[in-house]
């Protein structure tokens, strides 16, 4: 016989499935956030990080109710803050929410509300929720694992009119925001995100960002090794030196060319280029690709490290690749080909994020 759905109770109501009709909705999305919700304390964790300055004589939606709201409705393709208005009466969002589904007086919060509730913010606010986030991340370990992974990315989230701290960046085209992501590598979670303006960041902003997620995460996770992940515009000194001073912390960084380093590569792609050419000669096409390593140090740099090089020779011409890292093992080629790529999977992580919560949907 089929098994009985069962839902968590909810407003004093025990909950069933069926099809008998009745009071309708196209949403069950809610009734399974709540279970989840129950489980890992997501809106309570948010909710005692902003803080309610509205006066209590005046309050009929209490801020966690609000929280659970507006993040249900975002998880379950409402983003819109207007879709509160007709929502608020839907009977799955009021059972999520802990509110008795076809009571008139217990409707859930409008719109107005909604959009007085995310004005009502402050930078302390947006900063402890940012925090609750890599509080909630981290309660999600049972046990502390031997060894965690962070890929860092920002991504462009496009603006349309005059919000403050947009600005024009060039590398996108557009005048946007350019939020920092932190995703745990491994498994995909979010870390941590932070607003932050269109421009291109600082090495002093990214450790300073950096250094209170890792403080954070060793208060629980003392021992286990820790490798930072990200492209190009993360080498910089600050960020470098800070996870360089850290014990059991390493970091793996994209790292633009320059004349020095090309120089370096130099042997190794004379060595590709004459392989790519005896492969031509028998009609064959392939990239020639080999592997090479060197210290190197900038002059920015505290001190001198390793230099993993993807020297790439192709029907195109030259195409060298550069990462630099504090890790001593593995080999190169493990470092670049199976280390450093497996950082892109944070772009389908970003696009997971967009594309199903509407993290840019910033107006």
């Amino acid at each position: 016989t089929p098994a009985q759905l069962r839902f968590a109770p909810s407003a004093g109501f025990t909950l069933r499935a069926d099809f008998a009709g009745g009071g309708l909705s196209s949403d069950l999305g809610p009734l399974l956030l709540r279970g989840v919700d129950q489980q890992i304390g997501l809106t309570a964790r948010l909710t005692s990080a902003v803080e309610d300055r509205r006066h209590p004589g005046y309050v009929k939606h209490a801020m966690r109710d609000v929280f659970t709201q507006r993040i249900f409705q975002i998880a379950s393709g409402y983003e819109d803050g207007n879709d509160c208005q007709t929502l608020r009466h839907d009977p799955m969002f009021r059972l999520g929410a802990g509110r008795r589904p076809f009571d008139a007086d217990d409707a859930l919060a409008s719109g107005a509300t909604i959009s007085r509730f995310e004005h009502a913010a402050t930078r302390s606010d947006v900063y402890r929720a940012s925090r609750a986030l890599v509080e909630q991340y981290i309660a999600g370990f049972a046990t502390p694992p031997k060894a965690l992974v962070y890929d860092l990315d920002h991504s462009e989230d496009q603006v349309h009119g005059q919000q403050l701290l947009a600005f024009y960046n060039h590398h996108y085209r557009s005048t946007c925001y350019l939020p920092l992501f932190i995703f745990d590598g491994l498994s995909g979670a979010l870390v941590t995100a932070v607003l932050r303006p269109g421009k291109r960041p600082t090495g002093a902003e990214n450790a300073m960002i950096l250094g209170r997620v890792l403080k954070l995460i060793r208060q629980r996770f003392p021992d286990t090794h820790i490798l930072i992940r990200g492209d190009g515009h993360f080498s910089n000194p600050e960020l470098m030196r800070l996870i360089d001073e850290r014990p059991h912390t390493d970091f793996l960084f994209g790292l633009a060319g320059n004349a020095v380093l090309n120089r370096l590569a130099e042997p190794s792609l004379q060595q590709a280029r004459a392989l790519f050419a005896q492969r031509q000669a028998f009609g064959e096409r392939a990239p020639i690709r080999l592997f090479d390593e060197f210290d190197y140090a900038a002059g920015s740099w505290h001190k001198s490290f390793r230099v993993v090089l993807k020297a790439e020779v192709m029907a195109l011409g030259d195409n060298p690749r550069f990462v630099v890292t504090s890790m001593r093992l593995p080999e190169a080629q493990t470092i670049y080909a199976d280390l450093y790529c497996a950082r892109g999977q944070a772009e389908n992580f970003i696009k997971q994020v967009k594309c199903d919560l509407a993290s840019d949907r910033t107006s």
